[in-house]
């Protein structure tokens, strides 16, 4: 992989902290997502989706100010996701969430889109230097092949 690479990987490591650079095979990048719904304070809630395998039990959400305000945050892979609220047992929709999908229960699910985020190096780099800017693109690998 090295021999078809416009930069070298030393060079990788020497670009701006906090910036990551995902190869096309790193299929396991995930985003944090910020989950809230407003229910009777005291009760139970959880959101499931197939992001944990529809189990309602993985992901509680805590009213942090006893006033009925639940909330979770989590890391979710990229892509395409249905999930539901539970309070006290019964499934719900997130009511802040305008994408929907019907369910094979008569009901429906909501649609969340984690988009993948990939970085190039637009130019080449030369030994001793960094590279040059870098662009965020969905479809663009690190190295290409020639």
């Amino acid at each position: 992989m090295t021999g078809n690479c416009h930069i070298r990987w030393t060079h990788v490591e020497q670009i701006k902290k906090g910036v990551e650079i995902m190869s096309k095979e790193d299929k396991k990048e995930k985003k944090r997502v910020n989950f809230w719904i407003a229910a009777a304070p005291g009760s139970q809630v959880s959101v499931a989706g197939t992001f944990n395998n529809w189990d309602p039990k993985a992901n509680p959400m805590k009213d942090q100010s006893g006033k009925g305000y639940y909330k979770t945050d989590m890391l979710v892979p990229a892509g395409k996701h249905e999930y539901k609220f539970v309070v006290n047992g019964v499934w719900a929709t997130d009511p802040s969430c305008p994408h929907r999908v019907p369910d094979p229960f008569g009901s429906e699910n909501c649609v969340l889109q984690i988009a993948k985020t990939e970085f190039k190096v637009s130019e080449t780099t030369r030994p001793g230097k960094l590279p040059g800017k870098l662009e965020k693109s969905k479809d663009v690998e690190l190295c290409r092949k020639k």
